[in-house]
């Protein structure tokens, strides 16, 4: 069935990116997943969907009109997870606050508002045949299965990363145990860049896995947690699909917010399901 909250939430901190402080309130909806710019006076909702997709520059960030949200897949990647599929998303800031880098204090909240049940069936992706997609090193594949299941294939160049691979079964419990503490990371030696560049002005050791030369600076939750968050992002972005995930194998090796929106798009282009 499709889902909402029982009654409004708020989380409150500074946005991974922008570095702006921001209060994020969830609030019961029924006509879908959509985020409210409360700052802008008289902007319009912005739908949580491919189409509203304006850039993937280091997130995932939405427009609509005059009004944009950065870096949303942490929270779509929880709404996801937790089968919600309506909510008013209201920030009077651009970017959702990091919290803790992870998607777990967003579900810890929307948990304690407590979920209930809509009218009306969630629309469920249906393809016949597997899907592939790839650019250059980075490929993804979607098949039939008989049960939902997402493999993640992360490689770098650093000592401390090599190669990392992760398989999860997306349930609900499984998500919360082994998918959402996994923080947001970053390297040492790309922090003057980005910072130079207005990017990753609110991250700290709080708030994200920082890889240096040659060690962790700080303590990891799994040994394996980067690409555990790649796979915590990967589900948020495939939230803009708008529908239920069904029993699916799917493999992605070195993708990224980009690809992960081009390979949702070309899910959706093979939906043969109703509601399209």
């Amino acid at each position: 069935m499709r889902k909402t909250i029982a009654q409004a939430v708020s989380v409150k901190g500074v946005g991974l990116h922008t570095g702006a402080p921001s209060v994020m309130t969830f609030k019961p909806a029924q006509d879908g997943i959509h985020f409210v710019r409360v700052d802008i006076a008289g902007s319009q909702p912005i739908p949580a969907d491919l189409a509203h997709v304006g850039s993937t520059l280091r997130g995932t960030n939405l427009v609509q009109g005059n009004a944009e949200v950065w870096t949303v897949e942490h929270v779509l990647s929880s709404l996801h997870a937790l089968g919600i599929t309506d909510v008013c998303v209201e920030m009077d800031g651009p970017e959702p606050p990091v919290m803790d880098g992870s998607a777990k204090v967003y579900v810890e909240h929307l948990q304690q508002a407590g979920l209930v049940e809509l009218d009306g069936k969630q629309s469920t992706l249906q393809l016949k045949a597997p899907v592939t997609y790839s650019a250059g090193s980075i490929s993804y594949a979607a098949e039939p299965a008989d049960k939902l299941t997402i493999t993640f294939v992360y490689e770098h160049k650093h000592p401390l990363v090599g190669r990392q691979e992760y398989t999860v079964e997306f349930t609900t419990e499984n998500y919360l145990a082994q998918i959402a503490p996994a923080r947001t990371f970053g390297f040492e030696e790309e922090l003057a860049f980005l910072k130079a560049h207005g990017l990753a002005k609110g991250g700290s050791l709080e708030n994200a896995v920082v890889v240096g030369k040659d060690k962790f600076l700080n303590e990891l939750r799994f040994s394996d947690e980067l690409v555990r968050h790649k796979i915590l992002d990967l589900i948020g972005d495939f939230c803009l699909i708008g529908k239920r995930l069904p029993p699916l194998k799917i493999t992605c090796h070195m993708g990224g917010h980009k690809h992960n929106v081009l390979f949702g798009r070309l899910l959706a282009a093979n939906d043969i399901g109703e509601n399209k």
